[in-house]
Order: C-alpha cells, then sequence, then structure tokens
C-alpha cells in the first residue's frame, strides 16, 4: 500500500538561534583566555603575543567563510585549547571548505617564516619569537589529526561520505594525540587526547544511526527545512531506538519542548549537503601547499641557530 505524506505528523518547525558573532563574545573569550593563562604562565607579554597569532590564525579561517557566505559566525577563544571559527551554510562545496581550511595555518606559516628570516638576517628578538610562535602553532595544526587543520583537510579532500573511516581517523587521533602527551609528559595534549575520546562514543553513535538509516533506504544529505514529514518521521524513530532517554524526556517536558529537542537530534545526525567539486587536480594542488606548508616551517626555524631561538625568548 502507498504510503502517503499526509499519512505522517507535521514535522515541527525547527527554531534557529541566530547567531552573527558578536564581537563582545570574542573579546570576552580572549580576555578568559588570557586570565586562565596567566596561572600558570607568569608572563602577559608572551600571552599578548600567543593570543595575537591565535588571532591571526582564526582570522584566515574568517574571512574565507565570510568570502564563501557562511552564516552564524563566531569566533572563539578555548583556554587551554586554542581558538576556533564556526559558522554554516545551506550547502557546502568541497573547495571551498579545503581553502577555508588551509587559509587559517599557511598565511601564519608565511608570515612566522619571513619575520624568522628577517630576524636571521637583521637579529631582532621580537621577530623571532613572534615568527616561532606563528610557525609552532600553524605546522601543529597541519598534523593530518582530527580535529586540527590538517586532519579537517584530509576528511574534507579524501573520506567526507566514508563514516567508518571517519570515526577510525577519529579514534587513532585520540590515540595519537593522548600518545604524544605521555611522551612529552604534557597533561594538556594529554586531556586533548581524552576529549577527543569522548567524541568516538558519540560519532560511533552517529555511524549507527546513519547506517540504519542508510540501509532502510532514507535519504540524508540534506538540510532539516527539506525533509519530508514521512522521512522526518523515520528518522525520528531511529534516533528514539538509539536514544531510549528520549522518552523519558517526553514524559517530563511539554509538547512544544519534546519536539524541538528531537527535531535537533534529527537535524544533527543529517549529512550536511555537499557539493563534490574537487577535481583530482585540486586535491593535489591542496596537498601541495600542505606539504609546502610544512617545509617552509622547518626551512625556516633550521636556518636559524637554536641558541638564537633561546636568546630571544629569553632577551626582549
Amino acid at each position: 500500500m502507498e504510503e502517503f505524506e499526509s499519512q505522517y505528523p507535521q514535522k515541527p518547525v525547527l527554531l534557529k538561534r541566530k547567531s552573527n558573532g558578536h564581537i563582545s563574545i570574542t573579546i570576552l573569550s580572549m580576555v578568559i583566555f588570557a586570565i586562565t593563562f596567566s596561572f600558570i604562565l607568569d608572563d602577559y607579554y608572551l600571552i599578548a603575543v600567543l593570543l595575537g597569532v591565535l588571532l591571526f590564525h582564526e582570522l584566515g579561517h574568517f574571512l574565507m567563510m565570510k568570502l564563501f557566505k557562511y552564516e552564524e559566525l563566531n569566533m572563539l577563544f578555548i583556554p587551554f585549547m586554542g581558538a576556533m571559527v564556526s559558522g554554516r551554510k545551506e550547502r557546502y562545496s568541497q573547495i571551498e571548505s579545503a581553502l577555508m581550511v588551509i587559509a587559517g595555518p599557511l598565511p601564519g606559516i608565511l608570515l612566522g617564516a619571513s619575520l624568522i628570516m628577517f630576524g636571521w638576517i637583521e637579529p631582532t628578538a621580537v621577530s623571532i619569537q613572534i615568527g616561532v610562535l606563528l610557525i609552532a602553532l600553524n605546522v601543529m595544526n597541519l598534523i593530518p589529526i582530527d580535529p586540527l587543520d590538517g586532519g579537517q583537510l584530509m576528511r574534507i579532500l579524501f573520506f567526507n561520505n566514508y563514516e567508518l573511516t571517519q570515526l577510525i581517523f577519529t579514534a587513532l587521533s585520540s590515540l595519537a594525540i593522548a600518545g604524544l602527551g605521555l611522551y612529552f609528559n604534557s597533561w594538556i595534549l594529554i586531556i586533548l587526547g581524552l576529549l577527543l575520546g569522548f567524541r568516538i562514543k558519540n560519532k560511533h553513535k552517529l555511524y549507527l544511526i546513519r547506517k540504519e538509516m542508510k540501509d532502510d533506504e532514507i535519504f540524508y544529505e540534506t538540510n532539516y527545512d527539506d525533509l519530508s514529514n514521512k522521512t522526518y518521521s523515520k528518522i525520528k524513530q531511529i534516533i528514539i531506538e538509539f536514544t531510549p532517554i528520549l522518552k523519558e524526556i517526553e514524559v517530563h517536558n511539554e509538547e512544544e519542548k519534546y519536539n524541538q529537542i528531537v527535531a535537533k537530534q534529527v537535524d544533527g545526525v543529517l549529512f550536511p549537503p555537499t557539493t563534490k567539486d574537487a577535481s583530482v587536480f585540486f586535491k593535489i594542488f591542496m596537498m601541495i601547499l600542505w606539504a609546502g606548508g610544512i617545509f617552509i616551517s622547518f626551512y625556516a626555524l633550521f636556518s636559524i641557530d637554536f641558541n638564537t631561538i633561546i636568546h630571544a625568548f629569553q632577551n626582549r
């Protein structure tokens, strides 16, 4: 018997909180970041430089997202973790996403290398300090592990639709970061690795939900607004199967509030529509930029004596 759309209840309208990244939120997060760091680093100048380096990095992402008309842009600084820019589009593009990702670390590496080379020719402690921090932060971001820029770039270009591969990639990234933390005795890296580990559980659940949707031939590479009532109802049932607590939430909440909770859950399992517009040549080009950024970083750092770097940080 043919199923008609009218047989299914009307899906709720998803209430979206419009957030255009008010600058006061960014400034407040920077202040909190600086205050938090001041408890472990008694060097306000270095904290200010670190904030500037992070801001320069995130502005690269931010400006590219602006160029590609992302909405709901936000920039936040997170103590001991770094900073991030978030935004969303109705439809994504591999090319735009890849360029947005590489726009964070690459300009910082080029600027840092220029400052270091300038400091090598005309020794300037400030230029070497800023240059080293620019390179260190940005080349670390090119490491191909999730959620660093290098990992995001690999995901976008090579396995954006391979959810099991992404799950394995995240698990390996978590182990790698935690392992580096243990090796270098860095509790920050250990905590970051553990936090990534917590993401694995959610990613695994998402993988199972999408796998069942795929088995049921439910098309989920779409936006919430484009979902039919039938598709929404089917996805809702699958989510409830994997999230039993939703039944308890339904009992203890008003219908409208419960519907919004479920609607957000449904929206969260949808795969953002992405235009696969990255050709083989574009992928090779991006890999050249990625490898070039790493090469330039090490070339610049090895172009000066290590003692010169130490001296620059000890004498301002």
